[in-house]
């Protein structure tokens, strides 16, 4: 059975969550850092809570770690440091999430198989985080400029409108 985060409170100060993660270690997130994704994720829906953790200092790269099941983690990144020319649908992710644009963080899904040379980020389906409520949704976008499986190394720009 998977281990879960729990919630717990320390007196005088704000709500945080202890995690015990054998890849990431035990260690507490406050409540406001809390990413609440109501749908889920494709393919894993009864998780809804997530954060997300620095890889290193300086990496594009970063973790999206669930606290419903802290042995899974997705490998992110913010697509705009990854894949040049590259231009947020921040207007469909607003609309989405019932909040303005500026008001939006979007990250991607990276693969990284035995080959990094290989690696792929899926531009289909991007994470859009509303940054005033940590409500989250990964959205479906059916645009042929957003392939699921979009090879990072060796390209140079994605088509633009």
């Amino acid at each position: 059975m998977a281990r879960t985060a729990e919630s717990r409170s320390r007196p005088a100060s704000a709500d945080v969550v202890h995690v015990s993660s054998r890849r990431f270690g035990d260690f507490e997130v406050p409540c406001n850092r809390i990413l609440e994704f109501p749908q889920g994720l494709i393919g894993f829906g009864a998780l809804h809570r997530f954060v997300i953790l620095e890889h290193r200092p300086g990496s594009p790269f970063k973790w999206m770690l669930s606290l419903d099941d802290p042995e899974l983690a997705f490998a992110v990144a913010d697509p705009i440091e990854l894949v040049c020319g590259y231009v947020a649908p921040l207007d469909v992710a607003a609309r989405i999430l019932a909040t303005e644009p500026a008001e939006i963080a979007l990250f991607v899904l990276v693969t990284i198989p035995g080959d990094p040379a290989a690696m792929t980020v899926n531009l289909m389906a991007p994470v859009a985080v509303d940054l005033k409520t940590r409500r989250a949704r990964q959205l479906v976008l059916e645009d042929a400029r957003f392939p699921a499986a979009y090879s990072v190394v060796g390209r140079t720009r994605i088509a633009t409108p």
